[in-house]
């Protein structure tokens, strides 16, 4: 018998509430992942809005999960050493942590957003600069933490500083670009600009 042929035989022979028990644990990891419902939810816009994958950020992962460790040729779940909910959960990680990457390269290869859509309170980038966390608490301490960072480094750059004070506020870009009279693309300029300056600062806000 084939390893993949032992998964499936492992994943049939689970009873209807082990399953059940595990499809709950991967969706509510998902929706903290997400921040779903929460001042900081990564599904408005960005790599996880709708826009961008097709349908609601948590049905489309948890489906995805389901489906790429149930397929007849889908993924090794090394159950003598994982509980089934663990398995979905780095399978989770991993297919949200790839929607990030692709999402970025198109954006900068794209140079905006590659849904087209102006969203306000648009902190997508911002937020996947952190590691993953189930703790509320902690990622709000760690946000604050990112905002105070972002306004320590841009201090030196009177435009920058100024788009990120209005950024961090939620002020959608339309509003920001007539404030500062600019255009939208430069205002997407600023944006990497805030981007990138905390990405060297990554290590002061892990959680």
């Amino acid at each position: 018998m084939t390893r993949r042929e032992l998964v499936l035989e492992k994943l049939h022979s689970l009873s209807d509430e082990e399953e059940k028990e595990a499809v709950e644990n991967l969706t509510l990891f998902v929706k903290k992942k997400m921040r779903k419902g929460s001042r900081f939810d990564r599904t408005l816009s960005g790599a996880h809005s709708e826009k961008n994958l097709g349908e609601e950020a948590v049905n489309f992962y948890v489906s995805k999960t389901i489906t790429a460790l149930y397929k007849p040729d889908g993924w090794d779940w090394k159950f003598e050493e994982r509980t089934l909910s663990e398995q979905l959960i780095r399978i989770a990680k991993k297919f949200i942590s790839d929607e990030v990457e692709k999402y970025k390269k198109i954006r900068d290869k794209e140079g905006g957003d590659p849904s087209n859509k102006i969203v306000p309170k648009d902190a997508s980038e911002v937020f996947d600069l952190l590691d993953t966390s189930e703790d509320e608490k902690e990622i709000a301490r760690v946000l604050d933490k990112i905002f105070e960072i972002a306004k320590e480094c841009t201090i030196d750059d009177d435009n920058l500083h100024y788009f990120t004070l209005r950024y961090l506020e939620g002020t959608d870009f339309k509003s920001i670009a007539s404030d500062m009279a600019l255009t939208l693309e430069q205002v997407y300029v600023l944006r990497r600009k805030l981007v990138r300056r905390l990405e060297s600062h990554k290590d002061e806000f892990k959680l």
